[in-house]
C-alpha cells in the first residue's frame, strides 16, 4: 500500500499553527513569570495584548487548515485527515480559551481606555 504525502500547503499551515500555539505558550509563561514577579503593570499588559493578537491568529489559521484537512480528506478519500481536522477543532477550542483568558484580564485591569 502507497502512503499518499501531505501536500506542501497542507505542512505549511501545519507548521504555521504549531509555531503560533508555541509563541503563544512562551507569551503566556512569560506573563506568569512576570506575575509572579511583579513586573510592571505595562510590560504585563503589553504581554496579554500580544496574547491577544496570537490567538486571533491561532484561531484563523486553525480555521483554515481544518477546512484545508477536510478538502483533503474529501478528495482523497482518507480517513486520516478527518484525524487532522478533529485536531484543528481542539486548536481552535485552545484560542478561543486563550482570546476570551486575554479579553477578560485585559477588560479587568481596564487596559482599553
Amino acid at each position: 500500500m502507497w502512503l499518499i504525502a501531505e501536500p506542501l500547503l497542507g505542512r505549511l499551515v501545519k507548521y504555521t499553527v504549531w509555531f503560533i500555539g508555541t509563541a503563544a505558550l512562551a507569551v503566556i509563561a512569560c506573563y506568569a513569570a512576570g506575575s509572579y514577579r511583579k513586573t510592571g503593570g505595562g510590560v504585563q499588559l503589553l504581554l496579554v495584548r500580544f496574547s491577544l493578537v496570537l490567538s486571533l491568529l491561532l484561531i484563523i489559521s486553525s480555521f483554515y487548515g481544518m477546512v484545508l484537512n477536510a478538502i483533503y480528506a474529501v478528495k482523497r478519500k482518507r480517513a486520516a485527515y478527518l484525524l487532522g481536522v478533529l485536531g484543528y477543532m481542539v486548536l481552535m477550542a485552545m484560542g478561543a480559551l486563550l482570546l476570551l483568558g486575554a479579553s477578560f484580564i485585559i477588560g479587568a485591569v481596564g487596559g482599553n481606555r
